[in-house]
C-alpha cells in the first residue's frame, strides 16, 4: 500500500480541490492544488515519462524566470493577500517553512537546464516530497522479514558486469517507465530500494525510486515500492553521512539522475560534459551504454577526450572518493576499469564510426605508456600492460556492422599503433595466442597486397591451385614469398610456441597456401563463427566450411565437400551452408580486376583434358538435389544453412517449407501470416525470432520483389504508403519486429539495407489502382520515408547513401524514358515528382557531407582527415552520376575537389589508388564521367582548374588518376544523364527553393 492514501474532498466550493493524505490512519493536510495552480504555473501532464526528467529531451530547454530570489512568490503573496482567500493559512504555513520564494539549494547549477515541466516537477517534489515520504515503509513486516521479501527474487551481486550489480540495475530500471516493468525488473527495484548501502548506483537508484513514487503520487497513481523505500529523515541522514565522508551531495546524485534521464545518447552526453557536478566512474560508463547508439560523431570524439584528458594524461591519486575538494572528481581509473571502458569504446566504433578505432588505439597506446612502475602493487606493471596490450590486440579485431571488409583497414591500422610500442619496454610486450589469432583474421579480411595480387595470378586454374613459375627467375624465388601476409601472422605464433589447433587451421586455410598443407585460394573474408567451452569440439566443421569458402567455384567447393577432415564425419549446418552459398553464388564478372578470393561471385570452371564422364563424376548436385540429399541424411536447416536457403528460396511457400524441416518449425507461420504480425500475439511471436533469421526472411521477400507484378491487395499486405506485395511485407515486417524489440535492435541495420537497395533496383512498388508513374511516385516517396527515418533513428552509413543514389537516377530515368531509350514528350505529376527529387536531392548532399566531410576536433587523438565512414569508389562514381543526372555541376565540382584532396590523404583505401584494383577502375569512372558531363554542367573555368589540378598531382606527387582522353565522347549513359539534366535542373532547383517538401517528415 501507499503510505500516503487519499481520502476525502474536504467539501464546499471554496476548498473543493484541498486533498487530505491518510497517514497510517491519521488524516494530514497532504498539499492545496488551487496554490500550486496559481502560485507555480502547473502546466498540463503532456503523458511523458513521471519518472525521469526527459520531457522535452530533444528541444532546448525553456526556462522559468524563477531564480533564488525570485518575484513570482512576492507576486504571488500579494495576490493573496488582495483575495479572501479561507485556504490563506495553508499558504501562510508553506510560506513559514521559506519554501515558496526561494530556489531549492540542491538545483542551484541544475536549474538553468530545465525545462518549465521539469522545473515544476522539481518544485512540486521538493514541497510535497517530505511530507508525502514521512511515513515511507510504515507498511513494512516486523524485523527484517521485508527485506528477506524484497530480495527473493534479486541474487546478490558478487562480481563485476554482473547483471543484478547497481549500475546495471540502474540502467535496466531507466530503459522504460515503472508501469512497464517487467517482472524481473519490479524484483531490481524491490531489491535496490530497501538496499542500505552508500554505493553511488544505488543511491541514484533509490532517487529514480523516489521521485517515480512521488510524481506517481502527484498523478493519483499507486506505487506499491514505497513499502520499501526509507522515510524523509533517514534519507537526509544517509545524504548527510555521504557529504561529510566523500563530499557528495544530493545535488550530485540529483545532476547523474537528470543526465541518465535522457534519452537520446548524443544529448546525454552534452549534459555530461556540461554539467558542473562530480562525475563517477558508473556514470562515465553510463555514456557508453552498449545499447546506446551516437549519431552525431562528435559526441563520441568528446568523450575519448574527456577520458583521455581526466583519467589517462592527468595525474590522479589512487582513491579520491575521500577528497572533498570540488576539483576532485570521480576516482582513479584502474587497469581494470580502463579494460571495461575500452571494450564499450569498441563497441561503439563498430557501429557508428569505424574509423575512430584508430583513435581508440592511440588512447589506449596513451594509457600504456602512462602506467606506472610500482613494486608495491599486486600485479606487476609489466603484467597490466600485458594484459591491456593483448585484450586491445582482439578488441581491435572486431568487424564493423555496415561493410565490414570494406572496414577492415581500419582495424589493422588500430592494431599496427598497437604493435608499435610492444619493442618500448622491458621486458617487451608479446601477443599471447588469442592476440596472434586476432591479428591473423584482420590480415585475412584486408586487399591483396602487390606481392598477393602477383602470387594469385600465378596459380593453376585447375584443382588444387599450385603455384606455377613464370619464368626462370620466378622459379628460384624464396617459397616464403608465396605466402600471405595472414600465414606469416601464423607462422610467427609457431615460433612464438603455440602449437596449431582446428581454430588456426581455419583461418591459415583462408591465408591461403602455407607449409606442409594442401594450396587453397587466399579468400578475403572475415572469420566464421568460432566454439568453445562444451561446444569446442565443432571448431572441426569451422576448419571443413573454411576450405569449401576458399574455393573459386561449385565445383571446387563440391570436392571438398566430398573429403570430410575424417572419415564419417557428418557436414553440420555451417559447413552445408557454406556449400549452399557457392551453389547460390552468380557468376563473377569477366575482368582482371577481379581476382579468385576477392568477391563472394563464382569464377568459370575449367575442365582441362578431363573426359565428359570425369566432368559428369565431380559436377554438383542442384541446391534441390543437395537439400533433399542432407534432409534425408538427418541434417536439418539451421543457422547460416538456414538462412542461406531462405534468402534464395524462390517464394514464401518454399521458404516456409525449409522453415518447417527446421528445428524452429513453429515459428514459421509467424513469418509467413502477415495478418497476424499486427495483433498481440503476432508482435510477441516476432519478438522471440532470431533477427538473422528474420532478416534472412524480409532478404527474401526483396529479392521476389521483382514479381510482385501479380500481386492483388485481396492476396498480398495492402498499405496505402508501400502498395502491395512482397515488398510491403518486407517493409512492415522489419518495422513491427524491431518495435517489439527496440533495444536490441538498435545496431540492426541490415533489414532496411535490404530493403532499401531493392527499393533502388529497377522494380517499381505494386499499386493496383495506379499507372506507372504513380508506381514511381509510390517508390520514390516510400525510399524516402524509410531512408528518414532509418536516418533520424540509426544515422548515415555508406550503404543507406549508395541506395539513395541509385533511386535518385532510377527515378529520373524512369519518370523520362519510356522503355529504354524512347523518351516521354508529356510527365504527368511533374511537380509532385519534381518536390520528391528535391528532397532526395538534398538528403543525398546532406548525407554525403556527413559520411566524406572530415570531422575536425582540434586534436592530437583525432586525425584531420579521418572520416566516419569508408567511402568506397563505387559510392563515389554513383553520387556523381546522382548529381550529374540532376544537374547540380556545383555540387559535382565539390566532389572532385573531395577527391583530389584525398590523394594526400588517409580516407581513401589503398585499393582506390592501386591500377590493378577494381576500386581504382571505379575512380577513374568517376574522373571521366566529371569530364563529360561538366562539359555542359560545370563553368569552363572551373574545370580547368580541377584538371591543372589533377595533372599537378600526376606530376608532383605521383597520383595515378589521370584525365581522360579528349578524343573519347559520350556513351549511351552520358546522353541519357544530359537529357535528364536539361528536363529535371530547372524544376528541382525551384522545388528545392520554394522548400516543397516537408522537413519534418522523419
Amino acid at each position: 500500500m501507499l503510505g500516503a492514501r487519499i481520502i476525502a474532498l474536504r467539501g464546499g466550493a471554496n476548498k473543493r480541490g484541498h486533498l487530505f493524505l491518510c497517514l497510517h490512519g491519521q488524516p494530514r493536510p497532504y498539499l492545496n492544488q488551487r496554490l500550486i495552480a496559481r502560485y507555480f504555473t502547473e502546466l498540463p501532464n503532456n503523458g511523458s515519462n513521471h519518472r525521469t526528467f526527459g520531457s522535452t529531451q530533444g528541444a532546448p530547454p525553456q526556462q522559468r524566470p524563477l531564480t533564488a530570489t525570485t518575484k513570482a512568490g512576492a507576486t504571488g503573496v500579494k495576490d493573496a493577500e488582495d483575495q479572501d482567500d479561507p485556504l490563506e493559512e495553508d499558504y501562510e504555513t508553506l510560506k513559514s517553512a521559506g519554501r515558496v520564494d526561494r530556489l531549492p539549494e540542491k538545483y542551484s547549477v541544475l536549474w538553468q537546464y530545465l525545462s518549465k515541466q521539469e522545473q515544476d516537477d522539481e518544485l512540486w517534489m521538493d514541497r510535497a516530497g517530505p511530507a508525502l515520504a514521512y511515513r515511507w515503509g510504515w507498511a513494512r513486516s516486523q524485523g527484517e522479514a521485508w527485506k528477506g521479501e524484497a530480495l527473493r527474487y534479486v541474487p546478490p551481486y558478487h562480481k563485476d558486469f554482473d547483471w543484478a550489480a547497481p549500475a546495471m540495475t540502474l540502467a535496466s530500471l531507466m530503459r522504460s517507465p515503472s508501469d512497464k516493468w517487467t517482472k524481473n525488473e519490479w524484483g531490481l527495484a524491490r531489491g535496490i530500494a530497501c538496499n542500505t548501502s552508500s554505493r553511488l548506483p544505488i543511491l541514484t537508484a533509490q532517487l529514480l525510486l523516489r521521485r517515480d513514487a512521488c510524481l506517481g503520487a502527484r498523478a493519483r497513481k499507486h506505487t506499491p515500492l514505497t513499502r520499501y523505500l526509507e522515510d524523509t529523515a533517514a534519507w537526509n541522514a544517509r545524504m548527510e553521512q555521504l557529504e561529510s565522508s566523500t563530499g557528495i551531495t544530493e545535488q550530485d546524485i540529483t545532476s547523474w539522475l537528470w543526465i541518465l534521464s535522457c534519452q537520446n545518447s548524443d544529448l546525454r552526453v552534452e549534459r555530461f560534459l556540461h554539467s558542473d557536478c562530480r562525475k563517477p566512474f558508473f556514470l562515465l560508463q553510463a555514456m557508453f551504454a552498449t545499447d546506446r547508439i551516437f549519431a552525431n560523431p562528435k559526441s563520441f570524439m568528446k568523450l575519448v577526450q574527456y577520458i583521455s584528458a581526466n583519467y589517462v594524461h592527468r595525474h590522479r591519486p589512487e582513491s579520491e572518493d575521500v577528497h572533498l575538494s570540488p576539483q576532485s572528481r570521480g576516482r582513479d581509473m584502474t587497469w581494470w576499469h580502463f579494460h571495461g571502458v575500452l571494450h564499450r569504446l569498441v563497441w561503439h566504433t563498430r557501429d557508428s564510426w569505424p574509423a575512430a578505432v584508430t583513435t581508440v588505439a592511440q588512447l589506449v597506446v596513451d594509457y600504456i605508456n602512462t602506467i606506472p612502475d610500482d613494486p608495491s602493487k599486486s600485479y606487476s606493471s609489466h603484467a597490466i600492460r600485458s594484459f591491456i596490450f593483448n585484450k586491445a590486440l582482439q578488441y581491435f579485431s572486431w568487424e564493423s556492422r555496415v561493410r565490414p571488409l570494406a572496414n577492415v583497414p581500419y582495424n589493422w591500422t588500430a592494431q599496427r599503433q598497437v604493435l608499435s610500442i610492444a619493442s618500448s619496454f622491458d621486458p617487451p610486450l608479446t601477443p599471447d595466442k588469442e592476440s596472434y589469432r586476432s591479428v591473423q583474421k584482420v590480415l585475412v579480411g584486408l586487399p591483396k597486397s602487390k606481392r598477393e595480387m602477383k602470387n594469385a595470378e600465378r596459380i593453376a586454374s585447375t584443382w588444387p591451385p599450385y603455384r606455377q613459375a613464370v619464368d626462370g627467375v620466378d622459379e628460384r624465388r624464396d617459397p616464403e614469398e608465396d605466402l600471405s601476409r595472414s600465414a606469416r601472422a601464423g607462422l610467427l605464433a609457431r615460433e612464438a610456441g603455440y602449437p596449431v589447433d582446428q581454430i588456426d587451421g581455419g583461418i591459415s586455410v583462408l591465408a591461403g597456401s602455407t607449409f606442409g598443407k594442401s594450396p587453397t585460394i587466399q579468400t578475403r573474408s572475415v572469420s566464421l563463427p568460432i566454439w568453445s567451452g562444451e561446444a569446442a569440439h565443432l571448431n572441426i566443421h569451422q576448419e571443413w566450411a573454411s576450405r569449401i569458402k576458399a574455393t573459386r567455384n561449385a565445383r571446387e567447393a563440391w570436392r571438398l565437400f566430398q573429403s570430410p577432415p575424417l572419415p564419417d564425419l557428418r557436414p553440420d549446418a555451417q559447413v552445408a551452408g557454406q556449400m549452399m552459398s557457392k551453389l547460390y553464388a552468380q557468376k563473377a564478372p569477366s575482368t582482371k580486376a577481379f581476382r579468385p578470393g576477392d568477391i563472394m561471385e563464382s569464377f568459370s570452371i575449367q575442365n582441362g583434358n578431363l573426359t565428359a564422364l570425369e566432368i559428369a563424376r565431380i559436377t554438383p548436385p542442384t541446391p534441390d538435389e543437395l537439400y533433399r540429399t542432407l534432409l534425408a541424411q538427418g541434417t536439418r536447416p539451421s543457422g547460416h544453412y538456414l538462412h542461406v536457403l531462405i534468402e534464395n528460396a524462390p517464394s514464401k511457400e518454399v521458404a516456409l517449407s525449409y522453415i518447417r524441416d527446421s528445428p524452429f518449425h513453429g515459428i514459421g507461420s509467424a513469418l509467413y501470416d502477415f495478418r497476424r504480425w499486427d495483433t498481440k500475439v503476432g508482435r510477441s511471436a516476432l519478438g522471440d525470432i532470431d533477427f538473422q533469421l528474420t532478416n534472412a526472411w524480409i532478404a527474401m521477400l526483396c529479392r521476389v520483389h521483382s514479381n510482385s507484378a501479380h500481386y492483388t491487395r485481396h492476396e498480398a499486405l495492402f498499405t496505402a504508403r508501400f502498395g502491395c506485395g512482397p515488398m510491403a511485407e518486407a517493409i512492415s515486417l522489419a518495422h513491427l519486429s524491431q518495435s517489439a524489440r527496440p533495444e536490441l535492435s538498435r545496431h540492426d541495420r541490415r533489414p532496411w539495407h535490404s530493403i532499401l537497395m531493392a527499393l533502388a533496383k529497377t522494380s517499381l512498388l505494386h499499386n493496383p489502382r495506379g499507372h506507372h508513374i504513380d508506381r514511381i511516385v509510390l517508390t520514390m516517396d516510400a525510399f524516402l520515408r524509410i531512408y528518414e527515418r532509418t536516418l533520424h533513428l540509426q544515422g548515415d552509413d555508406s550503404v543507406f547513401f549508395l541506395a539513395l543514389c541509385y533511386m535518385i537516377r532510377k527515378t529520373l530515368k524512369l519518370a523520362t524514358f519510356h522503355g529504354s531509350q524512347f523518351e516521354r514528350r508529356r510527365i504527368s505529376r511533374r511537380r509532385q515528382l519534381a518536390n520528391l527529387l528535391a528532397r532526395a536531392h538534398q538528403r543525398a548532399v546532406q548525407s554525403f557531407a556527413n559520411l566524406a566531410t572530415p570531422v575536425d576536433m582540434d586534436s592530437p587523438l583525432f586525425p584531420r582527415d579521418m572520416t566516419r565512414y569508408y567511402m568506397s569508389g563505387l559510392t563515389v562514381y554513383r553520387y556523381m552520376k546522382a548529381m550529374g543526372s540532376c544537374g547540380d555541376g556545383g555540387e559535382m565540382v565539390r566532389v572532385m575537389d573531395w577527391v583530389l584532396d584525398g590523394w594526400k590523404s588517409d580516407y581513401f583505401s589503398e585499393e582506390t589508388k592501386e591500377p590493378k584494383q577494381h576500386a581504382y577502375q571505379h575512380m577513374m569512372q568517376t574522373i571521366a564521367y566529371f569530364a563529360r558531363m561538366g562539359q555542359d554542367l560545370v563553368e569552363e573555368t572551373e574545370m580547368g582548374r580541377i584538371r591543372q589540378r589533377l595533372e599537378h598531382l600526376v606530376e608532383h606527387h605521383g597520383c595515378t588518376w589521370t584525365w581522360p582522353s579528349e578524343h573519347r565522347g559520350h556513351g549511351i549513359d552520358d546522353t541519357i544523364d544530359l537529357t535528364l539534366a536539361t528536363r529535371w535542373a530547372a524544376a528541382i532547383a525551384v522545388a528545392s527553393s520554394e522548400e516543397a517538401f516537408d522537413e519534418d517528415d522523419v
